[in-house]
């Protein structure tokens, strides 16, 4: 029955691949279900006949004329099978995987054979994977070293010279997945065994590595030394050797080099205490021989490279180059104490790769990137390391022999002053024997990495806006210049003493040119001087930090850099076109904007828009445009910017906004256009008020612009409407006409993008609900479409609480707003709202719960707050459990929110509050006047204002009137309250007269303080009008009533003992 199982999945396999519709998804259904069969021997071992090679008793494959007669995509795709079947069923416990382990044993044998002995390349890889992907669950318990290496490794033995370069191979490739699986497993224990395994391989690999690397490199010299050849010859030889034999050893050393580093840097500590430490100093000085042998090769080959198509043999090498400098990087960078003894030589052959490929003519082979970037990395590493750095020392000139423990990533470092110094000089022999080689190194940084390679200004040429966006984030792992950028940074953080006269030599010698360009002194052609200028200016920017001291940035730029800005022909500081200068001069202004005085701004602006005609012209630079959008940002955005000195030029700078956006293509840029449109609004406060119309009259058209990131696009534009709305809050005076017009766009928008039926609300709803919250602020009109727009919010509630702080803050607003019509339209769903809420929601929310309700109660007519009492009730509980010490209770700024809600009832209507909300009952009733005692003292003054305690002192005296002995026996306490009350509200107004005073001292300043200013004004603002009458009622006074009311109540004698009860120094106040 096997046979015909195998025999059927050949088939489905077949038909899967090939079949047409509605055969091929039913044979793929197939397939998924028989994923999920059980795994039995003898299905197994059928289809392991069928699509790999397996051994016979001798050890050789028994069925490789078979495999080759199979159709070779049937066959991966049923390896492929295989792999996602072992991966999901071989760890299942015996309900799926009836294996016994005698035959798991034998499938494992199986397959690792098969790994080792597959003819087709890709076929290995997959079988590789399986193999790993079971050894990371067996080994090493059910799948021990034993039975699992010797067969990949026995082919790297060589026994008796036999050197089969496809069985190592695939004995290696097997290695590496099956290592790297290994690695991957980070627990203690399998730490442990990852190390035990690395002291038992690493030797016979090393030795292999050092054979394969050694025969390569004699193989690539002996291609080179036919003399009777011409140079385009010997590069056809070595590049077809490459191709073919060198090409089999290439990939073989790459692998294996890949294994060495997998186990370095993982199990670095046990395999360097090997032959005390031998094995690791030889292995390192092996890397060093070969790795200087290749890039010799291949510096001399790309001398001689002619036509010949060479590009992907050479990729190659540089790969391999790429993976054996990588080690070492990787092993300065985890270990550098351990690393010391090997700096001098390794700093000199990652220095040798930066001169050797930096003076080659590029245009005929690519330059090998990626041994560029780790020979860059690795003096960023060594330059920044802290342990070779001073402050590692334990004495002040390394005189004490002090061993110190150092924490780092890969454990602890036991740290000598010996070692440190010995650190040291290496370092600074390197740097400062022959020559300065700081200054030699930022030179050679600065001037050939940094510049913008070929590839750059074609990437730029073709699609500027997605070179724009690539240029920002990429990253040193991808790119040399990224990778140039960081050593130069280290260069001047670390050595600044060394490194800055070197920078400040390549800018003098810069300046002269850049000043014979601005006067129009040297034609504007091709010029190469351009890309060097761009880069110095480039390491300008970046090191506006460092240099900030040294250098009189203002001063250098009007004279050098100005001049170019603002020449007339295009031409002048451009490259193919490109108008390489003008755009790094713009970035630079933003690198340096702390250092550029008030009364250069102005004139900076009127060049950055000037002409304002290449915004409105398609075929200008794109990318330059959007410099000029990113660094005006960075101006409005700065501490020194001045509205009065930017307003001239805001029209002009809001034209050329919306000009360009229409031209950009990539979300990104159309992001960075309504960014810098924000930051100018936000930073133009009440001042952009009057532009209200030309800001929002595009934003129609923007919003319908479909685009694959429209969403992207309309958030921008409700956060930018909001803005817009909370500069209109500042103004003075508006003008009515554009406001309203504004408002109503506003609610247009919000009402798609709050409403819960529309898909892409997931995007908008939080910035929508926002820009309605600013909408119900600024309308003084409570029209027919906000009162229909709140139906979007309770559908929102309905539907989840996750926006429910921003929805009570809405609630509040159309309480005050829409008053009776809001109510009486909508009162059973507030109320429905709110008690489903309250108790569920965070203290936030809990404490905005309480301040709708208090406007509530203050607002609506006492005979329509019945509907409301179930809140309220609600709150009532939450008091009670927490007076009565019970352990889960609400906080206490919540129970303070709660309890003014109850205190304003209270104080409107007494009686309302003991019939219909406490029931008469008026033990709850003390409860509540014990828990404000308790919290009056207890509750910052954020959630008790000024004018909640006073509602507490009012609602406080009104029970006394009671006249019930348990509330009597409290009138010291609350007269202490209401004369704290009476101190506070003095002191309030003691502090107005004088912020008062101040307010006409402060003039003209910048765009922060302003908001500052206004943010402190809003604290300040005119009372509600339900707390007007709270606010105006002189409390003494009517405290002084009430205590003659109850005097008349209780007779003289009664009354007199009653304020024996109170503190002396309390009634003293009173009377004053």
């Amino acid at each position: 029955p096997m046979a015909g199982d195998v025999a059927r999945m050949r088939e489905l396999l077949a038909l899967s691949l090939r079949a047409p519709e509605p055969q091929r998804s039913a044979a793929e259904n197939d397939l998924q279900q028989l994923q999920k069969a059980p795994i039995t021997a003898p299905f197994l071992a059928a289809l392991l006949d069928m699509c790999v090679a397996v051994p016979n008793a001798e050890g050789t494959p028994r069925n490789l004329a078979q495999l080759a007669s199979e159709d070779a995509d049937v066959r991966l795709l049923a390896v492929l099978w295989l792999k996602h079947f072992l991966k999901a069923q071989w760890r299942a416990r015996k309900a799926t995987n009836l294996l016994s382990d005698e035959e798991r044993a034998h499938v494992r044998g199986v397959l690792l054979f098969a790994s080792l002995h597959e003819p087709q390349q890709t076929v290995a890889l997959h079988l590789a994977l399986i193999v790993a992907t079971i050894a990371r669950a067996e080994f090493p318990t059910q799948w021990s070293f034993d039975t699992l290496f010797p067969m990949m490794i026995q082919p790297l033995r060589r026994l008796n010279g036999v050197v089969d370069l496809s069985r190592e191979r695939r004995g290696v490739d097997v290695c590496y997945r099956v290592v790297k699986e290994l690695a991957a497993r980070r627990l203690m224990q399998h730490r442990k065994q990852f190390a035990i395994l690395s002291v038992e391989l690493l030797p016979l690999l090393l030795q292999y590595w050092t054979a394969t690397a050694t025969q390569l490199n004699s193989f690539l010299q002996s291609q080179g030394v036919a003399a009777d050849q011409t140079n385009n010859e010997k590069t056809a030889t070595i590049a077809t050797a490459l191709m073919t034999t060198g090409a089999e050893q290439l990939n073989v050393l790459v692998t294996t080099t890949k294994i060495i580093s997998t186990m370095l840097l993982n199990a670095f500590r046990d395999l360097s205490a090997l032959q005390n430490g031998e094995l690791m100093r030889s292995a390192l000085v092996e890397f060093y021989n070969q790795l200087e042998k290749l890039v010799k090769f291949r510096q001399a080959f790309v001398g001689d490279a002619g036509a010949a198509d060479v590009e992907e043999a050479i990729q190659t090498l540089d790969k391999c180059m790429h993976r054996i400098a990588a080690i070492v990087v990787g092993v300065q960078n985890s270990y550098p104490m351990e690393f010391r003894e090997y700096l001098p030589p390794y700093l000199t052959l990652f220095w040798n790769v930066l001169t050797a490929f930096a003076s080659v003519n590029m245009t005929v082979l690519p330059s090998p990137r990626r041994l560029q970037i780790d020979a860059l990395q690795f003096f960023a590493n060594v330059l920044s390391c802290r342990l070779y750095k001073n402050e590692s020392l334990s004495g002040p000139d390394g005189t004490t022999r002090v061993i110190t423990k150092v924490i780092t990533a890969t454990g602890d470092v036991a740290l000598t002053d010996a070692m440190v110094l010995e650190a040291q000089t290496a370092v600074q022999t390197f740097f400062t024997q022959t020559e300065n080689r700081f200054a030699s190194m930022l030179n050679l940084v600065v001037m050939h990495y940094m510049t913008l390679t070929a590839k750059d200004l074609d990437e730029w040429q073709s699609d500027p806006e997605a070179y724009c966006t690539l240029m920002e984030s990429l990253t040193a792992k991808e790119s040399v210049r990224a990778c140039a950028e960081n050593v130069f940074l280290t260069l001047v953080q670390n050595f600044p003493d060394q490194t800055i006269p070197a920078l400040t030599q390549i800018t003098s010698s810069a300046s002269s040119y850049l000043v014979e360009l601005g006067r129009g002194l040297i034609s504007a052609g091709d010029d190469r001087h351009i890309l060097e200028m761009d880069a110095v200016l480039l390491a300008i920017g970046l090191g506006c930090y460092d240099l900030h001291d040294c250098f009189e940035f203002e001063p250098w730029f009007l004279t050098n850099l100005v001049p170019i800005l603002v020449n007339q022909d295009p031409a002048v500081g451009s490259f193919h076109g490109l108008p390489v200068l003008r755009f790094r001069i713009v970035w630079l202004v933003s690198c340096w904007l702390a250092q550029l005085s008030a009364n250069v701004r102005p004139p900076l602006y009127d060049s950055l828009l000037n002409p304002s005609a290449s915004f409105h012209q398609a075929d200008a630079d794109v990318a330059l445009k959007l410099r000029v959008i990113q660094t005006l940002e960075s101006m409005v955005n700065d501490w020194g910017f001045e509205h009065d000195a930017f307003a001239p030029f805001l029209p002009r700078a809001l034209e050329c906004l919306f000009a360009f956006f229409p031209q950009a293509d990539e979300s990104e840029s159309k992001m960075k256009v309504l960014g810098c449109l924000e930051a100018i609004i936000q930073a133009c406060g009440a001042q952009i008020v009057s532009f209200c119309h030309q800001i929002s009259a595009p934003l129609p058209a923007l919003w319908t612009n479909e685009s694959d990131a429209s969403n992207l696009v309309r958030g921008k534009i409700l956060q930018l409407m909001a803005k817009l709305l909370s500069s209109v809050k500042e103004a003075p005076s508006v003008e009515t006409g554009s406001v309203q017009t504004l408002l109503d766009m506003c609610v247009q928008v919000v009402r798609f993008a709050t409403d819960v039926s529309n898909p892409d609300e997931v995007f908008l709803m939080e910035s929508g609900l926002e820009l309605w919250n600013e909408t119900l602020e600024v309308s003084t009109v409570y029209t027919e479409e906000l009162h229909q727009l709140f139906g979007n919010a309770l559908r929102l509630m309905e539907r989840d609480y996750e926006h429910v702080v921003l929805v009570l803050s809405l609630l509040e607003h159309y309480l005050r707003l829409g008053k009776a019509q809001f109510w009486q339209a909508y009162h059973s769903n507030v109320s429905g709202l709110l008690q489903s809420v309250i108790g569920n929601v965070k203290a936030e929310a809990s404490l905005q719960i309480a301040q709708v309700t208090e406007i509530i109660v203050a607002t609506v007519p006492i005979d329509q707050v019945t509907v409301f009492l179930p809140v309220v009730k609600t709150m009532v509980e939450a008091c009670i459990s927490f007076q009565q010490g019970e352990a889960k209770h609400e906080p206490d700024s919540v129970l303070a929110g709660y309890l003014s809600v109850v205190a304003r009832l209270m104080m409107i209507n007494l009686d309302f509050t003991l019939k219909n909300l406490l029931v008469n009952d008026h033990a709850v009733l003390l409860v509540l006047v014990d828990a404000m005692l308790k919290l009056f003292y207890t509750v910052g003054s954020s959630p008790l204002t000024l004018l909640r305690r006073k509602v507490w002192a009012l609602a406080l005296c009104s029970t006394l009137m009671l006249m019930e002995q348990p509330l009597l026996e409290k009138t010291g306490q609350i007269l202490e309250i209401c004369v704290e009350v009476i101190e506070d509200e003095q002191e309030e107004q003691r502090l107005k007269q004088a912020a008062a005073a101040n307010s006409d001292e402060d003039g003209a300043r910048s765009g922060v303080y302003r908001a500052f200013q206004a943010h402190h004004r809003n604290q300040q603002q005119a009372p509600n009008e339900e707390d007007a009458p709270v606010l105006a009622l002189d409390l003494k006074g009517f405290v002084c009533e009430r205590l003659n009311d109850i005097a008349a109540k209780l007779g003289s004698g009664a009354f007199d003992q009653l304020l024996q009860t109170v503190d002396s120094s309390v009634l003293r106040k009173l009377r004053s």
